[in-house]
């Protein structure tokens, strides 16, 4: 049989549909083109009308991350975001928008390589190849009959492939690096998740504080706190109950202050007295007599309070299967999840670290290991079946984009053969990806209900559920389907005429499967040209906020509602669709060279526009350190190994016209490599990304703010050779940059042993030398370790300060000067930077981050340049109560919390937050008693240094920050505007007399417009504590 004969038997046909397919190209790439720049356009007039809109990290955010104002221009957006260095930039996005614009780049330079490389030699080939196929369709593969040709394929392939592991590994290097320089970094550690882990399915047996606090406590540096979770079902009803009353009060009073400035009040002065709102507060429409609302809300509000507090002070609460268990270090909450704990299965696992106070799902905290894996099969199931049926749609959509095709394919669609010929290309061209796209935009939101139902404990934990299953979807009914459908859509029109032949049938899915490759590019022009000027001009938000502020918005926390909170992007949503086109450009590199260029103006364009909007625009509520970066690594790999598969299919039906053996043995070499490839990549980074290494806690190992790690002798050499440039640098000032790479902005210069041991104590008559005489005593205990203070100098001998007793009372612990705080001492992971102090010698030490923080609870800098500026390398003893005495009794006989959660006193059996000292943990209240004690024994003088005050609002947010959000709720501040007439203050005084918390931050009435007005802040009264609780401050 001739082998082209089915070439050869309908050209008319495919030249109709090949000359289509040009037309359908062309008027996509117009119509996107015109669309495109049309909303570009746009943008650079309306950029302008709202900043807050346009540039709320201007003003909305804290000056630690606020980016400088846009100056004018048509592309000043563009010039200004790319003033800021990377390291600058991940310092004000966060690592997780930083990671994301990185793959983004990524992606940019290696599409345009391929691009430089595939264009110019691909495309003269295929347009050479000897095959028959017309107009489009010539610039693929499917056109090459010639088998020599194919090897050119075949190299560019391994290159590109190549080229895309090579760069995946250099990602996630750099990643991994950044990360731990993100987890060891200053700012982090204030935080309360870096200490603390997540223990579930906790047995009944062991869910007490006890029990948790004997196995936890032989972790390095032991156990600071354990929560209990509980579930306070009764008070979260009244919660949100009281939580929805709050703005209708707010409401009551703004329109009862309004009255008095309206318009008709400013023209007739019997109008001057506000009028008191009347309204119905039934639950069924139209229904029920009308009140004073500002009575009848002020009445039931102080109720709520009333009956909030008392269910918080006596309530019994019933302990759910989990707890939260925070270590003194972050050495310890890192060793603790990767430890096997129980030995049933299913029994106190999974643990989880790094889990913020903010990201914690309290509704799946009671959920046991088998439940949640339950539902997951639940959801798997639900998941496959609308697969299923999300391909229906997704095989019609994609037949649309051969209209010609589909025409002779089925006989019954002959009626659109009368269309205009100037209407099939807009149809082909323009309408599959447009129908496909908004297909597509449904399933997140049907996708977020099931992965919040799988049980998930964490909201960052949801978003990567998420994540996975619309990749998934997309890959499936976007890339798969649609290449499928387009193929053999033409094989079966051909095949129907010729007959069903196995050779005929080979030859022909060889030859139309690339046709999918016009859809392709069409749906990358939709997405690239439009989808950027779209991000940019934020019509929906400008629209909405333009609605809400004119028309609804009153009250000033509507207002704010509207004005002051920043928006944010769902990565869940973001990342499978920069990754779906990485798949499709990787896919078709070879196969229909032509995508290249419209793949690399996408990640261009996208970069651009995601680096101004991440600096100017989003803001993420919760920061994972950029975990969902390695999924997309390995979802970009799910694309190169379809694409090598791909290839392989087509040499295999290839094999019918030429022997394709040598080409098939070589993909399967790469195909393997590949594979190879990504399971050393999962092995070598997941445990890097997902612990910190124990090396980086070592006195060996330096990290700067980079990520990049050195050994100490590299670090020695380094600080030889910048001796003389660090002797004239200035001795203490606060913005002293240092070169980078240098190695020391995180440098973790000293492990204490204290911190490698239990929070057992030691009796401190022990205490008498320096560290290294201690390391001459092998014999000397754990025990009698732990409270042995180090310096910064270890080999210093010069004699102790003669202002301060070398051997301290029996009563009294040794500590280090570098920890001013006696209950912050066994903290390891301290972050140092490049101010130092200058000793007599000449020598210099470092300083930790927090010095100068800590440095400030003492009275002068006498005190603090008598502790530190002279006396380096000699133990200063501070009068502080011995850890031995400090813990409760019944801690030498067993091991009781030592950290019992603030809201719980389970010996009265009840729940109590507000007395100020037993709402706190054991520890916050031995260290106050420690202080107030070592003040009143010294009286402030001599060298005892006197603590001053300490930030306590942060230190009580901290104690409760794990505990369930209603066990500690208060109520949100009634926020009202003040006038000009003084008529707020009467209303705010008759609130406050009923026991209800007010707040007029930032408004006022402005009597002319009688509207109120918002302005000045950064977040809402009330919403403080969220903002602290994450940053640490």
């Amino acid at each position: 049989m001739d082998n082209n004969s089915t070439n050869t038997t309908v050209p008319d046909n495919d030249i109709h549909g090949s000359e289509t397919s040009i037309k359908a190209f062309t008027s996509a790439l117009l119509f996107n083109t015109a669309v495109g720049v049309g909303l570009f356009i746009a943008f650079l007039f309306v950029r302008h009308w709202s900043r807050k809109i346009y540039q709320p990290r201007t003003y909305l955010v804290t000056k630690d991350i606020q980016s400088p104002p846009l100056p004018p221009g048509a592309f000043s957006w563009i010039t200004a975001s790319f003033k800021v260095k990377d390291t600058e930039l991940s310092e004000k996005v966060g690592l997780d928008a930083y990671m994301f614009l990185r793959f983004l780049r990524m992606s940019a330079m290696l599409f345009a390589g391929c691009t430089l490389l595939a264009v110019p030699i691909l495309i003269p080939i295929n347009v050479n190849g000897g095959g028959n196929a017309d107009e489009l369709l010539k610039l693929t593969i499917g056109n090459v009959a010639m088998p020599w040709r194919l090897w050119f394929h075949l190299i560019l392939t391994y290159l590109f492939c190549g080229s895309s592991i090579v760069l995946l590994w250099r990602e996630m290097r750099e990643y991994t690096q950044r990360r731990h320089a993100f987890l060891m970094s200053a700012r982090h550690n204030k935080t309360p998740q870096s200490t603390t882990i997540l223990v579930t399915a906790i047995p009944e047996g062991l869910n007490t504080e006890e029990a948790l606090f004997d196995i936890f406590d032989r972790f390095p540096g032991g156990v600071s706190k354990i929560w209990l979770n509980r579930h306070p079902k009764d008070i979260l009803k009244l919660c949100k109950e009281r939580d929805e009353l709050v703005p209708k009060l707010e409401m009551a009073e703004y329109n009862y202050i309004r009255s008095a400035y309206s318009k008709k009040a400013q023209k007739d002065p019997k109008f001057k007295d506000p009028v008191r709102p009347l309204g119905r507060v039934s639950r069924i429409p139209f229904w029920g007599k009308k009140v004073d609302l500002i009575n009848f809300y002020t009445e039931r509000l102080a109720h709520l309070n009333s009956e909030i507090e008392s269910a918080q002070q006596t309530g019994s609460l019933k302990s759910l299967n989990s707890a939260f268990i925070q270590f003194n270090c972050q050495f310890g909450a890192h060793s603790a999840v990767q430890t096997v704990v129980h030995p049933k299965p299913f029994r106190m696992t999974p643990m989880y670290s790094e889990i913020s106070p903010l990201d914690v799902v309290w509704d799946n905290m009671n959920l046991s290991t088998i439940v949640t894996k339950g539902r997951r099969l639940v959801i798997l199931a639900v998941s496959t079946a609308m697969i299923l049926f999300w391909t229906v749609p997704t095989l019609f959509i994609a037949s649309i984009s051969s209209l010609s095709v589909l025409v002779d394919t089925f006989s019954f669609l002959s009626f659109l053969e009368s269309l205009p010929s100037a209407v099939i290309p807009l149809v082909e061209g323009i309408i599959p990806p447009l129908m496909l796209a908004g297909l597509m935009a449904v399933l997140p939101i049907i996708l977020t209900i099931m992965a919040t139902y799988e049980g998930h404990v964490r909201h960052s934990a949801i978003i990567y559920s998420l994540m996975t299953k619309y990749f998934f979807f997309l890959v499936v009914n976007v890339l798969l389907i649609s290449t499928l459908t387009n193929g053999f859509l033409g094989t079966y029109r051909q095949l129907e005429q010729n007959g069903f032949k196995l050779n005929d049938i080979v030859g022909l899915v060889a030859e139309n499967l690339p046709r999918s490759s016009a859809f392709f590019i069409n749906y990358v022009l939709l997405r690239g040209l439009t989808g950027p000027p779209l991000e940019l001009i934020q019509i929906a938000p400008l629209l909405l906020n333009f609605f809400f502020t004119h028309i609804t918005a009153k009250s000033p926390r509507q207002i704010w509602d509207v004005q002051g909170r920043l928006v944010s992007v769902n990565y869940g949503i973001l990342f499978p669709e920069q990754t779906l086109i990485f798949c499709i450009g990787i896919v078709y590199s070879t196969l229909a060279p032509l995508i290249l260029p419209f793949v690399t103006f996408y990640f261009t364009v996208y970069y651009f526009v995601f680096r101004h909007q991440f600096l100017y625009v989003y803001s993420q509520p919760i920061e994972t350190g950029g975990l969902l970066f390695p999924t997309a690594v390995k979802q970009v790999f799910t694309g190169i190994f379809i694409g090598e598969i791909t290839l392989f299919g087509i040499f295999v039906l290839k094999q019918t016209t030429f022997n394709a053996v040598p080409h098939l043995t070589l993909m399967i070499i790469l195909f393997a490599c590949t594979a190879l490839s990504l399971s050393n990549m999962n092995e070598a980074f997941d445990p890097l990304v997902t612990f910190l290494p124990v090396a980086l806690f070592s006195k060996d190992l330096h990290v700067d703010r980079h990520g990049n790690v050195t050994d100490g002798d590299e670090k020695r050499k380094e600080s030889k050779s910048k001796e003389h440039d660090r002797q004239e640098q200035p001795q203490y000032q606060e913005d002293v940059e240092r070169p980078s790479g240098d190695g020391t902005i995180m440098a973790l210069e000293s492990l204490s042993n204290m911190n490698l041991t239990s929070n057992t104590a030691a009796t401190a008559g022990s205490i008498s030398s320096p560290l290294d005489h201690l390391q001459a005593q092998p014999q000397e205990s754990r025990t009698e370790l732990h409270h042995r203070a180090y310096t910064m100098d270890y080999n210093s001998s010069a004699p102790p300060p003669s202002d301060i007793d070398p051997q301290p009372p029996q009563h009294y612990a040794t500590i280090d000067m570098t920890y001013l705080d006696p209950d912050q001492f066994l903290r390891p992971n301290i972050s140092y930077d490049s101010r130092e102090w200058g000793s007599k010698d000449g020598s210099h030490h470092m300083l930790p981050r927090d010095f100068h923080q800590q440095s400030r609870r003492y009275q002068s800098e006498d005190d603090i340049t008598r502790l530190s500026g002279q006396r380096q390398g000699h133990l200063i003893r501070f009068a502080t109560q011995s850890p031995i005495s400090s813990r409760p009794a019944s801690l030498h006989n067993r091991p009781v919390s030592h950290a019992r959660p603030a809201t719980f006193d389970h010996s009265a059996n009840s729940i109590n937050i507000h007395n100020h000292d037993s709402d706190r943990p054991a520890s916050f209240m031995d260290r106050h008693d420690t202080q107030n004690s070592n003040n009143s024994g010294h009286g402030g003088g001599g060298p005892w240094p006197e603590v001053m005050e300490v930030d306590e609002e942060l230190e009580r947010l901290q104690d409760r920050a794990y505990c369930h959000p209603a066990i500690y709720n208060v109520q949100k501040p009634v926020w009202l505007p003040m006038d000009e007439r003084g008529l707020m203050q009467a209303e705010i005084d008759k609130l406050q007399n009923r026991g209800i918390v007010v707040a007029t931050e930032g408004a006022y009435l402005d009597g002319k417009t009688s509207k109120a007005c918002v302005g000045g802040l950064i977040y809402a009264p009330g919403e403080e504590a969220q903002y602290r609780l994450e940053r640490g401050e």
